[in-house]
């Protein structure tokens, strides 16, 4: 009986909700016995509970429309660190870095994706805070969030470009004296990883054996092999270009012009990965590239044609049709080190290092680089690191006046 009675007691309740709307996540609005208006809840995430206010709405449309003003009202008071002028806000200070660093050699296209990438960039992530509002703390969280959405973890040296390209936004803003001193970054550990080179032998039996696939017609997943890669590889070590797209998948015929006195082939690179510039190749670049024009000399390519594996529009599938190709050709060349993964980028190593050491040392550091879209010190930390010296250096090494 006295059970019954409580059961009695709860239905009575004024506090016993009579109605619920769910409109979103943590947000719904209820009516109540004790009231004829709807009544907001919205779910605080930094207190972990729930807030609870009256719309004075007894309209269920109109309580609607006061759940979503008040949820938006409340959530812009709780985050007060976000900006209250639009040019007081991260975002505002990162569209004005990558206007003052178009075209800038020191500033690339991935830079621009750092900041840009729709679901953990630096703008999406930091966007709406005022940028005198972000601290260490905030920059560490970050890091760690990136790696809560990958399988696996980020290469310190990645996540120190992250905190590069984040100085370089705040430093606008303290240029503009929103900011005294730039927030401290966290250090990541950087260990260089030089990318594998090949050998002269090396080198010497993958040309072989891409000539001896290409003479077969070896098909690999969808793509028949023929001299076309192989004097594509080729032609990447004699032009010290990036395999990629902004580089030598990158290369239309309107980018190239033919020189002579001395011979070369003098290219323009739009996008490179340290942005724009015009390069010069080796001699035996000219034949590899006139080997791609029409035999009928009558015949012009159109400019706009690219120049190496052109029937890819799509130059991302280029990229991975060619991976496949030179898999292929260097499983066959094998077998090789197992310590020593080769990647299309050892042909980019093998030339910098051939070229020191056909000119018996003679080639300057900064004339490389310069040519090859880099810096001394990327060459030297990365390309020349792991180079083994030569007859001929040592000699230089040792020379006396």
């Amino acid at each position: 009986m006295h059970s019954s009675n409580g059961s009695d007691m709860a239905k009575d309740s004024k506090n016993r909700i009579l109605k619920i709307k769910h409109l979103r996540k943590g947000l719904a609005i209820l009516m109540y016995a004790r009231s004829p208006y709807w009544y907001v809840r919205l779910r605080d995430p930094i207190k972990g509970g729930y807030v609870l206010r009256s719309t004075k709405e007894t309209s269920r449309v109109e309580a609607r429309e006061a759940a979503e003003e008040f949820a938006d009202t409340f959530r812009s008071k709780a985050n007060s660190d976000h900006a209250k002028k639009k040019a007081t806000s991260f975002e505002y200070y990162a569209k004005k870095l990558m206007s003052v660093q178009e075209g800038k050699s020191k500033w690339s296209h991935g830079d621009n994706k750092l900041l840009n990438r729709s679901k953990d960039g630096l703008i999406c992530y930091f966007g709406k805070y005022d940028v005198s509002k972000i601290t260490t703390g905030m920059v560490r969280d970050y890091l760690i969030h990136l790696d809560e959405n990958r399988p696996k973890r980020l290469a310190d040296s990645t996540k120190s470009k992250h905190t590069y390209i984040i100085s370089k936004v705040l430093t606008l803003a303290v240029e503009d004296g929103l900011l005294n001193v730039l927030p401290v970054m966290p250090r990541q550990k950087t260990k260089d990883t030089p990318r594998h080179a090949f050998t002269d032998d090396e080198y010497r039996q993958f040309l072989k054996v891409a000539g001896e696939c290409a003479k077969r017609g070896d098909r690999v997943r969808g793509v028949t092999i023929t001299g076309h890669h192989a004097k594509m590889f080729r032609f990447a070590v004699h032009s010290f270009l990036r395999p990629t797209r902004g580089e030598l998948f990158g290369l239309k015929h309107k980018d190239v012009q033919v020189r002579t006195d001395p011979s070369c082939l003098e290219l323009n690179i739009r996008s490179g990965k340290t942005g724009k510039r015009v390069s010069v190749t080796m001699p035996i670049a000219v034949p590899l590239y006139l080997s791609t024009l029409p035999f009928n000399g009558d015949e012009s390519p159109d400019k706009n044609d690219y120049v190496w594996m052109p029937e890819y529009p799509n130059r991302q599938t280029a990229i991975n049709k060619a991976r496949f190709v030179f898999d292929h050709i260097l499983e066959k060349a094998g077998p090789w080190d197992d310590d020593r993964k080769l990647t299309p980028y050892s042909l980019r190593h093998y030339a910098f290092q051939a070229r020191l050491r056909s000119s018996n040392g003679k080639v300057g550091h900064l004339i490389l680089a310069k040519n090859a879209g880099t810096s001394v010190d990327q060459l030297e930390r990365f390309y020349l690191k792991n180079m083994a010296p030569t007859k001929e250096l040592i000699e230089n090494l040792q020379h006396r006046e």
